[in-house]
């Protein structure tokens, strides 16, 4: 027991040198990340950006960074499941309105103190195709990481990546993506995503800006379930910045034999399981007091067996426009949309 103390007492105190040494390069990374928020002037932003990469790469690479916590800077921080593997991203913002993104993945090597350190520079114009195969660090589309899944791929530990990219004025994107490593090479995107007529190696979900795209993990069935998309009116089909969630949701549920992500059409959605339990109070009518229960949150079918119509969902957006819409002026066009429209800007 005295040894257990012992060692303890020691760890503590590696943990407790290293954060003292960590503590001034954070510092310095966050009063530059504050300076590029306030930045009227692009030349300026992209100047201030700079030095705060450097001094993001002095941070990254000290000794004992990889389990050291965050404490001034306020950037997307996720951890693999493993805890192996460290991703931390983060944005600047120009005048138009338009994005560019930085990054680090950190992936430290089993059995060995050694940390790798991979740099993310986007590389991608924002009015630009994201991608569709496999890149690498070089060819980096940019995003910020919110959230990081753990899962076999091909024998092999990969990473599940959920990113958002604010885009541009017209519209946003989320990302599912894949993190893996070849040697010491770092690699976005794989063959898992599996959908009826292809494969995907990444999924990108574009929609107009003034909506919001639900995207969650659901661990207690293994799958990712997310908004379906469909374009405000059918003249504007293909149009991705006039896509909104039409109230049905999809979902990518993970096969372990396969070890890929099917694609699943029209599901159930439910409440996240992760999110704690709830309680209700009740009368105990044999002891006359108030007693705290837990409330079983167990998802309940709502098909009725004898009735197989109920329960089954169809997806319809409200108000659609008649099939002379297209032919329309355009300015009368702009008149119906804006008449329509749901203003709900997503916020990150």
């Amino acid at each position: 027991m005295k040894q257990i103390i012992a060692l303890f007492v020691v760890f503590s105190y590696f943990l407790s040198s290293h954060a003292q040494d960590l503590l001034p390069k954070e510092h310095k990374a966050a009063e530059l990340l504050t300076q590029i928020r306030n930045s009227k002037d692009d030349a300026i932003t992209d100047s201030l950006h700079i030095a705060f990469k450097k001094a993001m790469s002095d941070l990254v690479r000290s000794k004992g960074f990889f389990d050291y916590p965050l404490k001034e800077l306020k950037i997307a921080d996720i951890k693999s499941a493993d805890q192996t593997v460290r991703v931390l991203t983060w944005n600047i913002e120009y005048g138009d309105l338009s994005y560019s993104y930085g990054g680090f993945v950190l992936r430290r090597e089993e059995g060995r103190e050694k940390v790798l350190t991979q740099e993310l520079n986007d590389q991608l114009d924002p009015y630009s195709a994201k991608p569709e195969g496999i890149i690498d660090a070089k060819a980096w589309y940019g995003s910020i990481y919110f959230k990081i899944i753990d899962f076999t791929f091909q024998g092999k530990t990969c990473y599940l990546l959920f990113g958002y990219d604010a885009g541009t004025t017209m519209s946003n994107f989320k990302i599912l993506d894949v993190l893996s490593f070849n040697g010491q090479a770092t690699k976005f995107g794989a063959a898992v995503f599996k959908e009826p007529k292809q494969t995907k190696k990444r999924v990108i979900f574009e929609y107009s800006n003034m909506a919001t795209l639900s995207l969650e993990f659901e661990p207690k069935r293994n799958r990712i379930v997310f908004d379906h998309l469909s374009p405000e009116s059918p003249a504007l089909e293909g149009v991705a910045s006039y896509y909104f969630p039409d109230m049905s949701y999809d979902a990518y549920i993970y096969d372990a034999d396969a070890e890929v992500w099917q694609l699943q059409s029209d599901v159930v959605a439910t409440n996240p399981s992760d999110v704690g339990e709830n309680y209700y109070y009740s009368l105990n009518k044999k002891t006359g007091r108030v007693e705290k229960n837990r409330l079983k949150n167990d998802w309940i079918n709502p098909v009725d067996p004898s009735n197989q119509s109920n329960g089954q969902h169809q997806a319809a957006l409200p108000d659609q426009p008649s099939e002379d819409f297209a032919k329309q002026p355009k300015k009368e066009r702009r008149k119906w949309l804006k008449k329509n429209r749901t203003y709900n800007p997503e916020s990150y």
